[in-house]
């Protein structure tokens, strides 16, 4: 997961030691002009809204985090089918997207946007951003993951009921002792992930947007730390697996999503929740490769589509 040479967003930059959220907040600087995202329809701006120089502007329902392009413009593409969406201004420097979601019970208010880069401080930095400006009460890490388990194949989604942070470890003669940390999801969020499969079936399948087929949405652990796996004999494919049976997929940021709604300081009650969404690219194996990145991130915007009804409303 992460930007490449022709999809970075360059919105953000970050100073400082990340070592704890609560001192990112103020470190953001602006690093020069940037367009509108290529995909972005004809329709209202976002510019006056979207948080320049870091003030605060009114409290959103949904902050939507992406890493890699085609996450950005799967994403994207789930915004133009809101029923208000406002493209990024030419002089929005962050390129926050806005769209207003009507469900059958209500209204969600949602931004989107692009970390920098593909790693878990890029992550945790992004929610420093949107915790500052658009102060979401829920944020969504959307895009694509490498699957670990035979309950997934290329094209299924994965939404996270538990995060398992596996970097931490402690290097011996001739052994590594992994020292790994699970998070599980707040429990709002995990009451809606129950009323959505109550609801759907666990898993419960969707129609794809690129084949003929369906893809199933499951819900499970994920594993996340730093290293790009292609290895179908990774140690840390073992680890996770053996740390729990049933962990589905393995990425790179939401380690650095989760550490940073633990660390954050901020008293106010907006913050409530996270959840991570990921579509299926490939077998973290050998076979590896971009080939599957449209379809994977495609299809966890679908699911992400289908989680609205199940998040709760403004009362507006």
């Amino acid at each position: 997961m992460g930007s490449d040479n022709t999809g970075a967003n360059f919105g953000i930059r970050a100073g400082g030691n990340i070592g704890n959220i609560s001192n990112i907040k103020d470190s953001f600087k602006s690093s020069g002009p940037a367009a509108p995202h290529p995909n972005a329809r004809t329709g209202g701006d976002s510019g006056a809204a979207s948080g320049r120089s870091g003030e605060q502007t009114p409290p959103v329902d949904i902050a939507v985090l992406t890493v890699l392009s085609p996450e950005m413009q799967a994403m994207t593409e789930v915004f133009q089918r809101a029923t208000d969406y406002r493209r990024p201004a030419p002089s929005d420097q962050r390129r926050v997207h806005q769209a207003t979601f009507t469900t059958p019970y209500g209204r969600l208010n949602a931004v989107l946007m692009q970390t920098m880069d593909r790693n878990q401080r890029s992550a945790a930095t992004a929610y420093a951003f949107l915790r500052q400006v658009h102060r979401p009460r829920l944020v969504a890490l959307v895009g694509i993951a490498g699957g670990i388990s035979e309950r997934v194949d290329v094209g299924d989604v994965v939404i996270a009921d538990q995060v398992i942070y596996y970097d931490e470890r402690r290097e011996a003669a001739n052994i590594t002792y992994r020292r790994g940390e699970a998070t599980a999801v707040p429990a709002r969020m995990s009451l809606s992930l129950s009323d959505l499969f109550s609801t759907r079936g666990e898993p419960f399948v969707l129609p794809s947007v690129e084949t003929r087929t369906f893809f199933k949405v499951v819900r499970g652990p994920i594993g996340s730390g730093g290293a790009v796996i292609t290895d179908e004999a990774s140690d840390i494919r073992a680890y996770l697996q053996s740390f729990h049976e049933k962990c589905l997929a393995v990425e790179t940021e939401a380690g650095g999503l989760v550490q940073a709604f633990r660390e954050d300081l901020d008293t106010s009650a907006d913050a409530v929740s996270w959840v991570v969404v990921r579509g299926v690219s490939d077998h973290a194996d050998a076979a590896k490769g971009h080939r599957d990145h449209d379809l994977a991130a495609r299809h966890a915007g679908v699911a992400f589509e289908s989680l609205l009804p199940f998040l709760g409303h403004s009362p507006t």
